[in-house]
């Protein structure tokens, strides 16, 4: 019986050879997968992937998140986040991890990275803004930093702003609540630290919702050539006056809570 052009195609199709595959497009398709995924998967598939896997190139940027989806995994992510450090030889640029991060981990990874250049924490409870501060003393190239839920304090973010000076991009996201009374707290600590203290920003996410008009005023004085704001949490503010009007001619890109 003749075979269909059909069949012909499914049939090549079904079984392609994959280690025929050029590597470079081998590369793009390992770097949709998290680093777990590939450390503990496809870099033991065969010695072909395992060099490709190993290509400090391929480490460029690290993402590598611990969450309900992977949780039941047996994977030792400190170990694995260390083993895709070292394996970018240095040229890791972007990082991001969820859930895990520590300061000893966070000092690893600063140490071994000096083209470090974007960090990103998510749900770290387990460092402290302390050893952030600390660890990105090793970090001057870095320009965008953005914490969501990782502890952090106004002493930590003048720490930060000092260290880095060539920080372009900060992100300050945490959960707040409201005081007795269902009454927000007011409290401009952390817009002041980095009024005072990260000049070069253009674009800043602080979802805080203790700032008051005063801290996003010092905000706009102390950090000139913002291009992005956005403090749509920031349910204190009082906008519908000349300081949003402010903030609509000088920011080219402005979030905020509906006036």
């Amino acid at each position: 019986m003749a075979t269909s052009a059909s069949e012909s195609s499914s049939a090549t199709t079904e079984f392609r050879n994959w280690l025929e595959i050029p590597d470079e497009l081998m590369r793009i398709i390992f770097r949709r997968l998290e680093a777990a995924e590939i450390l503990n998967s496809a870099m033991k598939v065969c010695t072909s992937w395992q060099r490709i896997c190993k290509d400090p190139a391929m480490w460029k940027v690290i993402v590598m998140h611990k969450s309900f989806d992977n949780w039941d995994k047996n994977y030792d992510h400190n170990t694995l986040i260390k083993q895709a450090v070292d394996l970018s030889c240095g040229e890791l640029i972007d990082i991001s991890i969820k859930g895990f991060c520590t300061d000893d981990l966070l000092h690893h990874i600063v140490l071994c990275s000096s083209k470090l250049n974007r960090v990103c924490l998510w749900n770290c409870y387990h460092m402290t803004g302390s050893g952030l501060s600390r660890a990105v003393k090793g970090a001057p190239q870095l320009e965008n930093l953005r914490l969501f839920n990782t502890p952090i304090n106004a002493k930590d973010i003048e720490a930060i702003g000092r260290n880095c000076p060539q920080l372009k991009s900060f992100m300050m996201a945490k959960r707040f609540t409201n005081g007795s009374g269902g009454l927000f707290l007011k409290c401009d600590d952390h817009a002041l630290a980095i009024a005072n203290n990260m000049p070069e920003l253009r674009h800043l996410v602080l979802i805080d919702g203790e700032m008051t008009n005063d801290g996003l005023e010092a905000i706009l004085i102390g950090c000139p050539h913002l291009l992005s704001l956005d403090v749509t949490m920031s349910q204190i503010l009082v906008l519908n006056g000349n300081l949003g009007k402010l903030c609509m001619e000088r920011i080219k890109d402005f979030k905020h809570h509906l006036i």
